[in-house]
């Protein structure tokens, strides 16, 4: 693929059959994959019917599902809307829908966890999954108008994901920079400029690691998820310092909004 490339959701055929490799469904669920096909990250939209299933495979790396609409029944717990699941690598388990939703579904091409990052091996022992409420696991919790909380940040002792949402509710424009990871990012609400291309809502931007870009967001705001592998430094080509990214390496205060077993 190129290093920047822009996949329309608009543009990706709905399935009967799921479109990441492995997954058993049960009920009416349709999917479509908005990401590149060669690329070391996939996303899929899903939408499911009240009561409908997903089985994860026992070999798979850690992925998370973000609820659009609805709400997802998984390891005894429901994620709300706005809230996420973190299934650790090779976790087999069973999700189910709770009224009619709508998911965003992201893992790793490769299903092996990465062991030589940033923040090392995670443990091969103890995985399970991590339900995230909307607030997130660290967020800004004193900025107007800007909602950036993290799911995950790559720094739990078992899996080493990053889920981000970034949020604006005014115009907003970012500094050229890059990170050391290969990331995708998915528009939910509003849209942001990258050059002359708007995406939307159901667009997904894929960015290869150590990539420069920058984007500028819609007078009205926009909200999008940023998935990466694994820990990443983020660099600007000026003589700022690289950064680790993460909750506390950000200066996000810890909210740990999870949903403990019922």
């Amino acid at each position: 693929m190129a290093k920047i490339e822009v996949v329309r959701g608009a543009d990706t055929d709905w399935s009967q059959d799921y479109a990441a490799n492995g997954y058993r469904t049960q009920g009416d669920v349709r999917s479509s994959r908005v990401s590149p096909a060669e690329f070391s990250l996939w996303l899929v939209r899903a939408e499911l019917a009240d009561g409908a299933t997903i089985e994860w495979p026992s070999t798979h790396g850690d992925e998370s599902v973000f609820v659009v609409s609805g709400g997802f029944d998984i390891d005894g717990r429901t994620c709300p809307p706005e809230g996420a699941a973190v299934i650790e690598a090779d976790v087999a388990v069973t999700g189910r829908a709770v009224g009619p939703t709508s998911i965003v579904h992201v893992g790793p091409t490769d299903p092996a966890q990465p062991v030589d990052g940033l923040n090392g091996a995670p443990s091969p022992d103890g995985h399970g999954v991590h339900v995230v409420g909307p607030r997130g696991t660290y967020a800004t919790t004193d900025a107007e108008g800007s909602d950036s909380h993290y799911y995950a940040d790559s720094t739990c002792p078992t899996c080493r994901i990053t889920l981000l949402h970034v949020g604006r509710e005014q115009p907003y424009v970012s500094a050229p920079h890059c990170h050391s990871q290969d990331e995708l990012i998915h528009l939910i609400s509003g849209s942001i400029f990258l050059g002359r291309q708007e995406l939307v809502p159901g667009d997904t931007l894929a960015i290869g690691a150590d990539v420069r870009y920058g984007f500028r967001g819609a007078d009205t705001g926009f909200r999008f998820l940023n998935y990466r592998r694994d820990a990443s430094f983020q660099s600007w080509p000026d003589d700022r310092p690289h950064r680790m990214e993460g909750g506390l390496a950000n200066g996000l205060e810890p909210v740990m909004d999870l949903i403990e077993s019922a």
